[in-house]
């Protein structure tokens, strides 16, 4: 489906390699970095592929080389909400020569969009502004685009609250984890998962926890914590050894502005037999339910057993998993598949990544030890729910529409496309392949080309004289 609306914009193009990939992986085993884009004085064309059949509001993000920059509109030259915001490996660092550029694309269903990037005046883009802290030991920072404050006396006490017209959180000011929100109680925490000492031990198939349980998450010291805040998103960053947390809000309306994104980049190599987990807690009385999706659609209700073990309460997460209770509904949507663990009313817990030295007898013939910093994305959204339908003994649950929508864009996010700076284009236009969304329960799989010229002919003049 993306090749053939990506071929609407001009065929010989794409025989020279004209467009790139906002993306690029350098190897297998790598994660994905953002393509910079060079600003002078000719605007860069950037092409954004909706791939979904409904109008969605999304945040684009792009590498530049200046904290100057406007994206407007290529057909209407409407200029776009911009927010511009440190790119660096290290989180003490705002001085960076790359920059993340974010912009609000409203984005037609089945359509590509054309967007050029201009630098701008000196001072004419939005910034975010940021506030660093590490509780006891207060950070060095090294700023020169941004606006960067700590937090000194009684305030680096209080907790750090982000907001949008939707949600309110706030985190701990010693870790920078969620603690609770505006209307119901969630915390995250992480945990570690050790192995059996003697006997059979957990291994790439087995999950053969030691009798001590869980562990909480420590680190040799506090973590340091960044705040962003901006016009387009905030967020709170939580650096540990072994991961980085993020919890951001976007100020959108639709499904992007009224759930909580999380994102973890996880790096566990230094360590020997450990499993890290993240567990939220929370206060929906579930009793012993819960549920997991089957096939990024139906959902399988869930009961954990105290007569069973530990390992025997995991189950798979496709795409989805919520909590519930008979006033409201915690959904957790994911953008990758996930073993989830319900231990007691309330919690869920999600495995991050596994790090096992032994074999575990079961034909794989090594350990689990090739692991690599591994990212994971996640929406947290929290509904009144309404009334489930039962059928039997049984209750029949579905995603709500809001986290269907929330969940299909995490599974088909926009697809980013950058032009040449040497290169003169041809005019490019935008492209729309639907006038209208389709119904929310229709989902548009795959777009195929007609191969039989004979038949691609009498096909093309069905439709012209329709």
């Amino acid at each position: 489906m993306t090749a053939a609306l990506v071929a609407h914009l001009n065929s010989p193009l794409l025989t020279c390699n004209v467009f790139l990939q906002d993306e690029v992986i350098s190897a297998q085993d790598a994660l994905p970095q953002k393509t910079t884009l060079t600003l002078g004085d000719e605007p860069r064309s950037v092409i954004v592929l909706n791939p979904t059949e409904q109008l969605r509001t999304s945040v684009i993000t792009l590498v530049v080389d200046s904290p100057d920059a406007r994206v407007v509109d290529a057909a209407s030259g409407r200029p776009m909400a911009v927010q511009v915001s440190a790119v660096s490996s290290s989180s003490l660092t705002f001085s960076a020569p790359f920059l993340q550029l974010s912009f609000t694309a409203e984005l037609p269903p089945l359509s590509l969009t054309v967007y050029h990037v201009i630098k701008a005046p000196a001072g004419s883009a939005s910034r975010a502004r940021y506030v660093v802290h590490r509780h006891g030991d207060p950070p060095t920072v090294h700023s020169e685009h941004f606006q960067v404050s700590r937090l000194q006396g009684a305030e680096a006490d209080l907790s750090l609250s982000l907001s949008n017209k939707h949600l309110q959180i706030w985190s701990s000011p010693e870790t920078g984890l969620l603690q609770s929100g505006r209307v119901r109680q969630v915390q995250v925490r992480f945990l570690w998962y050790g192995t059996r000492t003697s006997g059979d031990r957990s291994g790439a198939y087995l999950f053969l926890p030691g009798g001590e349980g869980p562990q909480a998450y420590s680190s040799s010291g506090p973590p340091l914590i960044r705040v962003t805040r901006g016009p387009i998103f905030s967020d709170i960053t939580s650096c540990f050894p072994h991961f980085t947390h993020t919890v951001r809000l976007y100020h959108l309306d639709g499904h992007a502005g009224k759930s909580l994104e999380i994102s973890n980049m996880v790096d566990i190599r230094s360590e020997t037999n450990k499993e890290l987990v993240m567990r939220l807690v929370t206060d929906v009385a579930s009793g012993n339910r819960f549920y997991t999706d089957l096939n990024g659609f139906q959902m399988q209700q869930r009961r954990s057993l105290e007569k069973l073990p530990l390992q025997a309460n995991f189950y798979p997460m496709t795409s989805a998993a919520f909590l519930q209770d008979a006033s409201s509904r915690l959904s957790l949507l994911s953008a990758q598949k996930l073993s989830s663990l319900f231990t007691c009313a309330g919690e869920l817990e999600l495995v991050l990544d596994r790090r096992l030295q032994q074999d575990d007898n079961r034909g794989l013939g090594q350990g689990v030890t090739d692991n690599k910093p591994t990212a994971t994305l996640y929406h947290l959204l929290l509904e009144d729910r309404g009334g489930a339908e039962v059928r039997g003994q049984a209750s029949v649950e579905h995603l709500s529409l809001l986290a269907h929508l929330a969940s299909l864009s995490l599974s088909h996010p926009p697809i980013t496309m950058v032009g040449p700076g040497d290169s003169q284009l041809p005019k490019l236009r935008p492209f729309q392949a639907l006038h209208s969304s389709l119904p929310c329960d229709l989902h548009l799989l795959n777009l195929r080309t007609l191969e039989d010229p004979k038949v691609r002919a009498e096909v093309t003049s069905c439709l012209s004289s329709q």
